[in-house]
């Protein structure tokens, strides 16, 4: 199976295996003696639970002594249920008819008469289920009472629409089979057309897994109280085991891990005072308990916490990481500790190292997040998403600080490594911030002298992912706030904005700005275009903030936010921003104009055209401004690119002295670069 899709991976089915044969019967009826003395359960229900066990042999040791039977206990308001944990026959249990999801959506009689309207009325609603009569309460049996076998049809059918609709299980229970169990009690239907009563298993809690089972199966779960074929059933099972030593395909495959589903069998109640509450009430708590009134949910930030310590686990019990990098990546060693095994203290450091562990490309890692995370939840995408959740897991271990913050926090970083990080090859260093920012300029002026548009270098996506940490930590850079009451014109993610700063100069030089000003504890200061400290006249130091950084760095061919100096390099910038939002109000324009309809539902310009003259004038002027930024670009790939250093310090040195000190236009005349004499043909 193919498991390297760079997007998302693949969860591996769990491995299918024969099936043991169906128990001969002798081996069902000792069990079904056994739960009658030690359980009061009646013949039938006995029989229903004997018949569907895989292993009657096992349950009926395990009941152990008959006075002081081996069960589990679940407690429950006013008193205590005894189950029996065990695999059942998916052919031997069904779904309630009655499931309780449907209950809103229930057409009662007294609203529309049963057979009068759609088909979602065509019967009443089955009724809830009761104490069969002449059973005490304390006894694990229910009973229903349905007009025929095509009113339980009918009401299964409901059911089942509405759950695989709303909590389909289907892909990941033919997958992974049903993995955690189905709480079952014998349940009689009786008939009012006369047909003998019958009773089966039927699931309490668990009924959309079994649903969703039998849906594979291929089977009517209404047919199961009514199907006492063991002569069919052991043959199903021997053609199942032949296909499989044969080599099974996928069908067959899913069929042999829905065949069996881990269950817990209630078969007895113990009330805390008697006659106060019975078998059906203790049933209905149990339900309620998991799905009326259940623990507070974990929520996203335990959820993804408990996923990234398996995660880690998994990959130190494969020996990918040692037990000094497993206790720094999850944050349980100090700073001293750390060091003292030579790895970073810096927090920007160790957040950078933990991305580049969950998104290193090595199919062993890849292998080891995935079988980590499957054992939690089979439903989950391992993609882009849940891996920056987990690193974000991880890196905020290294913040303290206010837990409302830290939680504002981890909403925001976890939108802060783009996709460049997931499909760009790169990895964290060690390297000082001096030492890495020197390394992303190198690759950001060899980009735009090869004429590279967008595409930079790991060294400037090392430095993006590691500012990541101080930027969105200090509260500089935010996600997006949703609708309400929100003036952020630009709705980029962090990682975008982190994306664009790493495309030029100017942003390598801030994000270096970041990391050191973090790291000496002081509010993050704007840098100009040459890496030096912006100034704001009396006022001292520029800081940077959410909406500075947008507006300095915004998308390509957007304009930059107007800059409030007078300086020429001030209204340089400005200009080239008025252009850029002349150019996006020009596109505008063209777009409104084609989007004129006429009466025939025809753009008119495409009937009528436009002006030949104005036409023929607008390409001169188009013609005119694209030459000219033809050579614009050219300047900017000489005066930015490769040997641009060296270009600047001969400028310097022509304004020290008239004469120049030295000829280096050969110097600049290397690979990947421009010499001065080109032009812009």
């Amino acid at each position: 199976m193919n498991i390297t899709s760079t997007k998302e991976y693949t969860v591996l089915p769990r491995p299918a295996e024969k099936l043991p044969e169906y128990a001969h019967a002798k081996a069902r009826q000792t069990l079904a003696e056994k739960l009658q003395e030690a359980f009061g359960l009646s013949e039938a229900a006995a029989a229903a639970i004997s018949n569907a066990v895989v292993d009657p042999a096992a349950v009926r040791k395990s009941i152990n002594d008959t006075a002081d039977p081996t069960v589990e206990s679940i407690a429950v308001p006013g008193g205590t249920l005894l189950g029996i944990r065990t695999a059942v026959w998916a052919r031997r249990i069904m779904p309630d008819a009655r499931n309780p999801r449907t209950l809103p959506s229930r057409r009662h009689p007294f609203a529309v008469e049963p057979g009068k309207g759609a088909e979602d009325s065509k019967f009443r609603p089955v009724p809830e289920p009761r104490t069969p009569s002449g059973v005490g309460p304390e006894i694990a049996e229910l009973a229903v009472q349905i007009e025929s076998r095509e009113h339980l049809h009918w009401a299964s059918q409901q059911a089942a629409g509405y759950v695989l609709a709303n909590n389909n299980w289907k892909d990941s229970i033919a997958s992974q089979g049903v993995m955690e169990s189905v709480y079952l009690v014998a349940m009689t239907y009786n008939h009012d057309d006369g047909i003998e009563p019958v009773t089966t298993l039927t699931t309490v809690d668990g009924s959309s897994r079994v649903t969703a089972t039998h849906e594979i199966l291929g089977i009517r779960s209404s047919d199961v109280p009514y199907d006492d074929q063991d002569t069919k059933f052991r043959g199903h099972i021997r053609k199942l085991n032949e296909e499989y030593e044969r080599g099974a395909d996928k069908q067959t495959l899913d069929t042999l891990r829905c065949e069996r589903i881990p269950a817990l069998i209630l078969v007895g109640f113990v009330p805390y005072h008697s006659g106060t509450t019975g078998f059906p009430t203790a049933v209905k708590s149990i339900v309620a308990l998991r799905h009326v009134d259940p623990p507070t949910p974990w929520g996203e930030g335990p959820e993804n916490e408990s996923l990234a310590d398996e995660v880690l686990d998994e990959l130190h019990r494969r020996s990918l990481i040692t037990s000094i990098q497993h206790a720094y990546y999850a944050g349980s060693c100090t700073r001293a500790e750390a060091r003292a095994a030579h790895l970073s203290d810096d927090p920007a450091i160790r957040a950078a190292e933990i991305v580049g562990l969950l998104t290193n490309p090595d199919q062993r890692f890849r292998t080891a997040i995935r079988v980590a995370v499957t054992s939690q939840s089979t439903r989950k995408r391992i993609g882009t998403k849940l891996l920056n959740d987990l690193a974000t897991a991880l890196v905020l271990r290294a913040v303290a600080g206010d837990p409302s913050k830290a939680d504002q926090v981890r909403r925001y970083l976890r939108f802060a490594f783009g996709k460049s990080v997931h499909s760009q090859v790169w990895q964290s260093t060690s390297r000082d911030t001096d030492t890495l920012v020197n390394a992303a300029l190198s690759e950001v002026h060899q980009s735009i002298a090869n004429g590279s548009v967008d595409e930079r270098g790991p060294a400037s996506l090392e430095l993006a992912v590691r500012a990541a940490y101080p930027l969105v930590v200090s509260g500089r850079l935010n996600a997006d706030r949703g609708s309400a009451n929100n003036d952020q014109p630009d709705r980029r993610t962090p990682g975008e904005v982190l994306d664009a700063m790493r495309q030029n100069v100017q942003g390598v030089y801030q994000l270096g700005q970041a990391l050191r000003d973090f790291a000496e504890g002081r509010h993050i200061r704007a840098v100009a275009d040459d890496g030096t400290i912006k100034v704001q006249g009396d006022a001292g130091d520029q800081m940077v903030n959410d909406i500075y950084l947008r507006g300095e760095f915004p998308p390509a061919g957007k304009a930059r936010a107007r800059r409030p100096g007078d300086t020429p390099t001030d209204r340089y910038h400005n200009a080239v921003s008025a252009m850029a939002n002349a150019i996006t109000a020009l596109t505008e324009a063209f777009d409104n104009l084609r989007s004129v309809e006429g009466d025939d539902g025809r753009a008119l310009v495409e009937t009528k055209g436009v002006d030949q003259r104005a036409c023929a004038a607008w390409r001169e002027e188009l013609t005119q401004i694209d030459d000219e930024l033809v050579l614009w670009s050219v300047t900017h790939r000489r005066a930015n690119g490769a040997n641009a250093d060296a270009r600047r310090l001969v400028e310097e040195a022509k304004s020290l002295d008239d004469e120049p000190i030295m000829d280096v236009t050969d110097e600049w005349e290397l690979e990947g670069d421009e010499p001065l004499s080109q032009t812009a043909d």
